[in-house]
């Protein structure tokens, strides 16, 4: 019997070492190589290498994107996957389309132009017209790592940017003198996705994926616009999206539930049984956060520009609602100190088992 044991455990070891994981159980050994640790080291490390600031323009946007191809480099030491460096003139016009929009659609009827909350959206509107303008020399560089699946004609993708911005709570314009980590806006978002390279780099895979590191999302996601946009002229089927945002903060502090462990993800109502999809795999991962699907549009994150070219998915974050600190959004206090490192590290094991079954059809 003590010989039966000892060979059944040898052959679970050794199928999860495999080369394609059959069941969540065999996914999560592989999940699990990565620490806590590991993935906390990620932001702290990389909000270090980039500080002050990553907006763009600065020194530290220059040197986020040195330290993700390093570290590609290094998570894929085998070259599994291919990294593609997608340089481009940003967009200037469509910055300025946008924030004029939003304007247009939330302020211009509501307020009076001799109201407050009027002239504080129109001097940031043009603010935000003016510094796109300022910027447009700088070129967006957004980065993809692709692994082949074996039906390469259908792609996941999973994004998640990499810039920052710091903007003044009281008048909205940005600050740009002031140092923003970002470790949780967006360092937390770009070590877990660091994290599903390594881990996808090992596996063979049913269908290709995309990890995209997105450029000049601070000013009119404009990185996104333009991936987006490239994906679809691809022709590809694509599966769906999973956009990485603010995955770090969470509290029962600050939890209007006094809850912890209760994130987010925002989709449309259209999106829905794709998310639940996800949702379903990463929960056979772990139990210790969990993402309620919030089918009412989001508009703080990339996930409208994959909308406006017809893909579906969502984004998955920190619960807005109920558990939102603007102490720590945008501004120099968002620092890999203040992080819950417990939810950050569950984050990574669901989304890695929310990725890990799509790519692998698993049922079980």
């Amino acid at each position: 019997m003590l010989k039966l044991i000892i060979l059944a455990i040898i052959s679970q070891c050794v199928a999860a070492w495999g080369k394609a994981p059959s069941t969540s159980g065999q996914l999560k050994y592989n999940i699990q190589k990565i620490s806590q640790k590991d993935v906390v080291n990620l932001v702290s490390d990389f909000v270090s290498e980039s500080s002050p600031s990553r907006m763009v323009g600065r020194d530290g946007h220059t040197k986020a994107k040195d330290f993700i191809l390093k570290n590609i480099s290094v998570f894929d030491g085998k070259k599994s996957g291919k990294v593609i460096v997608d340089t481009y003139s940003p967009d200037i016009e469509e910055a300025e389309r946008f924030y004029q929009s939003d304007f247009d659609q939330k302020v211009l009827g509501r307020f009076p132009p001799s109201d407050p909350n009027y002239q504080k959206w129109f001097r940031f509107t043009s603010h935000m017209k003016q510094t796109a303008q300022k910027l447009k020399v700088i070129q967006g560089a957004n980065i993809t790592w692709e692994k082949t699946g074996l039906d390469s004609s259908k792609v996941l993708v999973i994004s998640a940017h990499y810039d920052t911005i710091s903007h003044d709570t009281k008048s909205l314009l940005i600050a740009e003198k002031d140092p923003m980590p970002g470790a949780n806006y967006n360092a937390s978002g770009v070590a877990i996705a660091l994290s599903l390279i390594k881990i996808l780099s090992e596996i063979d895979l049913n269908y290709t994926v995309q990890v995209t590191f997105l450029d000049w999302q601070g000013i009119g996601f404009l990185g996104s616009h333009r991936y987006a946009q490239e994906l679809k002229k691809t022709g590809k089927n694509i599966l769906g999206f999973i956009n990485l945002e603010m995955l770090g903060q969470d509290s029962r502090f600050f939890d209007k539930t006094k809850k912890s462990g209760n994130m987010s993800v925002y989709c449309r109502p259209a999106d829905q049984k794709f998310i639940q999809s996800l949702n379903t795999h990463g929960a056979r991962i772990t139990s210790q956060v969990t993402f309620e699907i919030k089918p009412i549009g989001f508009e703080n994150s990339d996930n409208f520009r994959f909308w406006e070219n017809g893909i579906q998915g969502g984004t998955y974050s920190q619960n807005w609602e109920d558990d939102f600190n603007p102490k720590f959004f945008q501004t120099p206090q968002d620092t890999p100190e203040t992080l819950n490192h417990q939810t950050l590290y569950a984050s990574y094991e669901f989304l890695a088992g929310s990725v890990g079954g799509i790519l692998l059809d698993l049922t079980k």
